[in-house]
């Protein structure tokens, strides 16, 4: 899959992603004012029909005990007063007298009979009754003007209801019944206020005064049958209402949210696996050319070689043929160390591999390696400089994997040189470890290759795959052997200057 593709799909995945968060975080907004638009709706439906039942009930009903029998006073003042004035209805032409009687007011002055009128004695009686309910009345009244200061000697009984004296706790009762028969299942606070002074007459336990004054949630509270103050109110406030609302609507958006994170996860796995696979398949492909065209040489070599043994001109010369001899002994040798190294590594990738460690003298193996190489360094006119400490301690080591490590360090000093190669090999002891150094004079590592250098199959590249033997697997198999034997390895590196290997085994 190529990378402009991937580059593609992974940019549409992003903006697929975006737009729906986007659409998410809309619709939710819009769910949660439709749910407030559905709340508010709710609630005003319930105090509409609480005051609808209010209304339809008897002042008595929902003023509180204590004013019931005031109440029942003022009744009987109004009942005193309809009758009086049936008398003079049914009597006027006894009673009606301007300057002494105001006809069809419940507060007129005791009856008398017109001047020069003949009284019966049912009518003498009829008088006598009416200022006995005269008499009467103006006692009730006058007892209670002393009791609540009223100066008027008109009493209505709609004005004489207090606002205060209600029975509050019943409207409470009846709204949260309310709230709940129109699905408001968020109990709220509630209190009678009093707008003009900004005063509750009356607020729910636990309820902030500061938020029933302030709420939204305000009605003009004026029941039937009450002359109530028009700054009267009632006032509802609910616990984080917004937050409460939208609950619902913000846990789907986070799951949503969550979800579409989840397999933004996943995609980016999905990518960065077939990125891998992709690198992968790549560094299998350059791996095969490289192998093939690794082993092709050597046995190209060793053919040619051969050739020229079975001619006999050649045959005749004995240091000629010693010479196609070596060639020969030097390519197969190079053939078994490279299938070696393979085997090796491919042995090292199972978790029950196991070393086979023993006592080693690192500096004899490094003298062995480096005949190994002499034919080698003599066709490209290189040297290497030894300079070997003494090992103050014991390095048991696995001999084979070390001699493989020695080897493959020194042949990639060989072939990452564009000149003579010269190369420095130097051991030492420091506390604990034996250290390793191999020091080069060739092409260097970029820094954005050196944190890749010990991946398996992966190669430096030099714009072209096969000018540089080697397949990827030498440095990978070098950091496996360290690692095996609990040592360290690092590489310093620049272009053009040259690479250092440093390793520590440690010792016992």
């Amino acid at each position: 899959m190529k990378r402009h593709f991937l580059l593609l799909l992974s940019t549409i995945f992003a903006l697929a992603a975006i737009s729906l968060i986007i659409i998410q975080i809309s619709q939710t907004k819009k769910s949660v004012k439709i749910s407030e638009n559905l709340f508010n709706i709710s609630v005003n439906n319930a105090i509409d029909k609480v005051f609808a039942q209010l209304d339809q009930m008897k002042v008595e009903d929902y003023v509180s005990q204590s004013e019931r029998y005031r109440l029942q006073r003022y009744r009987r003042i109004d009942d005193m007063n309809e009758k009086m004035q049936d008398i003079i209805r049914q009597n006027s032409e006894l009673f009606y007298d301007e300057s002494r009687v105001q006809f069809g007011i419940s507060t007129q002055d005791s009856a008398f009979a017109k001047t020069g009128a003949h009284l019966s004695p049912a009518e003498e009686n009829m008088l006598t009754q009416y200022n006995t309910l005269l008499n009467a009345r103006n006692r009730l009244i006058g007892s209670l003007k002393n009791r609540h200061g009223r100066n008027s000697t008109n009493i209505d009984i709609n004005s004489a209801i207090d606002a205060t004296k209600l029975n509050f706790p019943l409207l409470d009762s009846l709204i949260r019944e309310e709230l709940i028969i129109n699905g408001v299942d968020i109990t709220p606070y509630i209190g009678a206020l009093l707008a003009d002074s900004d005063s509750l007459l009356y607020m729910s336990d636990g309820a902030d005064p500061s938020s029933l004054i302030n709420s939204a949630y305000k009605y003009s509270f004026h029941p039937h049958g009450i002359n109530a103050d028009k700054n009267l109110f009632v006032v509802l406030s609910f616990p984080s209402t917004p937050m409460l609302l939208s609950s619902d609507a913000n846990l789907y958006t986070f799951i949503s949210i969550c979800m579409i994170f989840l397999i933004s996860l996943l995609f980016s796995f999905s990518l960065r696996t077939i990125s891998s696979q992709r690198k992968l398949d790549e560094m299998k492909t350059d791996f095969i050319n490289n192998m093939t065209h690794e082993i092709k040489t050597p046995i190209a070599t060793i053919s040619l070689a051969c050739e020229m043994l079975e001619d006999e001109t050649v045959t005749s010369d004995a240091a000629t043929r010693l010479n196609f001899i070596n060639i020969i002994s030097d390519e197969n040798r190079r053939m078994r160390i490279l299938i070696e190294t393979l085997l090796q590594s491919a042995k090292m990738s199972r978790k029950n591999f196991a070393l086979n460690p023993k006592e080693i003298d690192l500096n004899s193996l490094i003298l062995s390696s480096i005949q190994n190489f002499k034919l080698t360094l003599q066709n490209r006119h290189g040297t290497i400089e030894t300079h070997l400490g003494d090992i103050s301690g014991t390095l048991y080591a696995d001999e084979l994997h070390i001699s493989n490590m020695l080897h493959n360090l020194i042949d990639n000093a060989i072939k990452y040189s564009d000149h003579e190669p010269h190369i420095t090999i130097t051991t030492r002891t420091e506390p604990g470890f034996a250290i390793f150094e191999i020091a080069d004079n060739g092409i260097g590592i970029a820094k954005e290759d050196q944190k890749h250098i010990f991946e398996k199959f992966y190669r430096v590249s030099t714009g072209d795959v096969h000018n540089v033997k080697g397949f990827g697997i030498g440095l990978n198999y070098v950091s496996q052997v360290v690692a095996l034997h609990k040592g360290k390895i690092s590489l310093t590196s620049e272009l053009g200057q040259g690479s250092t290997f440093t390793i520590s085994l440690p010792l016992e």
